[in-house]
């Protein structure tokens, strides 16, 4: 049988805790594109992706355009709205909970 010391084993429980890994942030809170009076189409540009190509609606029939598809990312998704800027889309509206943008098709 081993016995400690207190310093030693408030020393081990230290050492311990700093291997503990600090607890995962939750992921940011959104509802779906219907909450807002959307409609999600589905998700882009990949299946996994939390931006939806948005279709008609009475929220988005001045957005739509057919030589652009119109994409919602939830507000929150700051990166996600930074990527789909950067693919050369331009931010229409916030419509609710998610951002509208219009990316050229081509």
């Amino acid at each position: 049988m081993i016995v400690l010391r207190p310093s030693a084993t408030a020393a081990a429980l230290l050492a311990l805790a700093a291997c503990a890994a600090p607890p995962a942030a939750p992921p940011p809170a959104f509802s779906p594109p219907e909450a807002s009076g959307l409609v999600g189409v589905r998700p882009y540009p990949g299946p996994a992706d939390v931006c939806q190509v948005i279709g008609e609606s009475a929220r988005t029939v001045e957005y739509l355009d057919h030589t652009e598809i119109l994409v919602g990312c939830p507000t929150v998704e700051t990166g996600a709205i930074a990527d789909r800027l950067a693919e050369g889309g331009a931010q229409v509206a916030v419509v609710g909970e998610w951002t509208l943008i219009s990316i050229p098709q081509g």
